[in-house]
């Protein structure tokens, strides 16, 4: 790829004293009171996931002192999924990484999140490319990482540059985060009706409503001798949500595209891939409209996918996701909260079945028969009436970040090279927002 910037090789940019390294070869049983680290998969979008890292023991970690982390760094994954980048901030400080990740402390001069953009759509990106070994699986050697071409223009374009796309990052990390917090809501009103029984142990204990009135006379006042509210019954998968199994085989059509629900798409975006049928080698699942999508594949990872509608594109998914839609007077929002719940996670884990990793899946047919929710048709056709508004604006954020990641994915190379300037770029900026 062309440039009209200045062109500077990775490892010239970085603190000489550290280098570019790549982490801990070998780490390990998982030990409770370790280190943690940073492996592959905990890299979701741009950022870590430090919910339940990997930890290392002490007497392996400190022969990896050179990438232990200590803020500010740039991590990137070199063995597996190529590119995938995140900045070191201060809740990683004393952490370390994997075999797979390597560690770039770049100089303050420069910064880690101008190198960030270079490797997404600089020279570096179709560099990357050339160098990968694929022979087993993808793999960046740590001297072709450091012979990356960085584009350095003058400091007052770089500044201008990163500007744009910082703001168009933060919108994107804004939609995630409001994204987290409607499912969180929507999660923990499940489980204060369907789990804990909240309201009808409130009446019981004779505490003030915290529900509308309407909603919170709908709850009965006791427990039956089950331990579940007084005339509310047992449902099984099978009674509240409807189990799709129609496949079709894209590549009988190969100039069609499909919006592409697979488990990479899932872990790193949350959002379908548009591929050609020509591509998509094996049968997949077609996806209905108001679908819920939940992985049968290894369970302990909560993969639940809440689908867009399409007037474009037919959608289809792997079959490693099953896709339900909800029955009539339940709701897709019930089917959502119900797939994220611990107690239904904990269902699935018990029902898991093979040995390895690569064959720890659900059997559909039995889990449509587990008993998985007690309460009422009248409380479930409630319950979406609330939810569904936190639905479809998660949907529609998930939408405002896709058309904001197709501005930055077109305008990043453009700028990287200098073919345009900045002021075009904020002209369609601001056309995306």
């Amino acid at each position: 790829m062309k440039t009209n910037w200045p062109i500077e090789e990775l490892g010239n940019l970085v603190d000489p004293l550290r280098g570019i390294s790549y982490g801990i070869v070998q780490p390990g049983q998982h030990t409770p009171n370790g280190v943690p680290i940073v492996r592959v998969s905990d890299l979701k979008g741009e950022l870590v996931d430090t919910k339940k890292p990997l930890r290392v023991s002490s007497s392996i970690e400190s022969s990896y002192d050179r990438t232990r982390l200590r803020g500010g760094e740039l991590i990137m994954s070199i063995v597996g999924t190529i590119g995938q980048t995140a900045i070191v901030d201060e809740n990683l400080k004393g952490w370390n990484v994997a075999r797979a990740v390597a560690v770039i402390p770049v100089k303050e001069e420069i910064g880690p999140y101008w190198v960030r953009l270079s490797l997404k759509g600089g020279p570096a990106k179709a560099h990357i490319n050339e160098r990968l070994n694929t022979t087993v699986q993808a793999t960046l050697n740590l001297r072709d990482l450091a012979s990356l071409p960085i584009a350095l223009p003058p400091i007052s374009e770089r500044n201008h540059i990163s500007a744009i796309f910082a703001a168009l990052d933060d919108k994107i990390d804004l939609n995630r985060r409001m994204n987290e917090t409607l499912e969180a809501l929507a999660c923990a009103l499940f489980k204060d009706w369907f789990v804990d029984f909240g309201p009808t142990k409130a009446k019981m204990e004779e505490r003030l409503p915290y529900l509308a009135p309407e909603i919170w006379n709908m709850f009965p006042d006791r427990l039956d001798d089950e331990g579940k509210p007084k005339g509310w019954k047992r449902f099984q998968l099978s009674q509240i949500a409807e189990h799709h199994k129609c496949t079709l085989k894209p590549s009988a059509v190969p100039d069609e595209l499909f919006e592409h629900f697979s488990l990479p798409a899932f872990d790193k975006t949350q959002s379908p891939a548009l591929d050609y049928g020509s591509t998509i080698k094996s049968n997949k699942t077609i996806v209905p409209p108001e679908a819920v999508l939940l992985s049968k594949l290894n369970p302990e990872i909560p993969r639940v996918w809440l689908t867009e509608g399409t007037d474009t594109n037919r959608q289809i998914a792997s079959t490693e996701f099953l896709a339900f839609t909800a029955k009539e007077g339940f709701g897709r929002g019930l089917l959502f909260s119900l797939f994220l719940d611990r107690r239904f996670r904990e269902i699935l884990l018990s029902m898991v079945t093979g040995t390895s990793k690569s064959h720890q899946r659900v059997s559909p047919p039995s889990l449509m028969r587990r008993e998985v929710i007690v309460g009422n048709e009248e409380l479930f056709s409630q319950f979406q009436s609330v939810v569904e508004p936190m639905l479809k604006r998660i949907c529609s954020n998930r939408a405002e970040t896709r058309t904001l990641v197709q501005t930055r994915d077109f305008l990043l190379p453009k700028l990287m090279t200098g073919e345009i300037r900045v002021a075009d770029a904020e002209q369609s900026v601001q056309e995306a927002r």
